[in-house]
């Protein structure tokens, strides 16, 4: 097995086990379906560091675990668990950590600015939108589905209450991607290298 299939395991791994990690780190709100956990900040890590494909397998893989019985979200498994209340946001993770990396991947590899500000926003932005208000376009409507909530108490218990906090994930995303970006680039080029030699983020 080449070198870099072999690493691309192992961090696929490495990040799951991660988002594990997080997603048993749980609050939940007094009345609220939806319990705030770092399981964003996992996608955004995962994103972060791993290619596209990798990204998603890493946290897909958790999703076919917990299918399967293991208690990896905050202590739950099951496909009753799975497809409950909070089922929307749980598949959207996936591709939620995908998007993260393309976009991150494409500034990485642009680098278009030096200023560790700009960079700071950039991440910021990417962050918020792709790890954070993504997750919200299947899970608003499928927490509606489930609990039969109309739009607006939707909003309330599943939406509103958590964005002061992915604010906050996103920002230490960001923070750690302008401090980290060398060794970034390092480990998404080291799971990336092609037949040819070359390294390509988006494998």
């Amino acid at each position: 097995m080449p070198t870099n299939n072999i690493r691309s395991l192992v961090f696929i791994a490495l990040f799951a086990a991660l988002f594990i990690v997080m997603s048993s780190l749980t609050l939940k709100l007094g009345g609220s379906m939806v319990p705030i956990t770092l399981q964003t900040l996992g996608v955004i890590l995962a994103g972060l560091f791993l290619t596209p494909r990798n990204a998603f397998l890493s946290i897909a893989a958790v999703i076919v675990l917990a299918a399967f019985g293991l208690p990896l979200f905050s202590g739950q498994g099951g496909i009753a668990h799975l497809t409950g209340a909070t089922g929307g946001f749980i598949f959207a993770f996936p591709f939620c950590a995908l998007l993260v990396s393309m976009a991150a991947g494409a500034y990485l590899r642009t680098n278009s600015s030096k200023n560790k500000a700009v960079s700071l926003i950039v991440f910021f932005v990417i962050f918020e939108l792709f790890s954070s208000l993504f997750a919200y376009v299947p899970g608003i409507p499928w927490l509606m589905h489930i609990t039969g909530l109309p739009l607006g108490k939707a909003l309330g218990v599943g939406f509103f209450p958590f964005l002061p906090g992915d604010a906050l994930k996103s920002l230490a995303g960001a923070i750690l991607a302008v401090s980290l970006t060398p060794y970034i680039a390092y480990i998404r080029s080291s799971t990336a290298k092609s037949k040819t030699g070359n390294y390509s983020f988006n494998d």
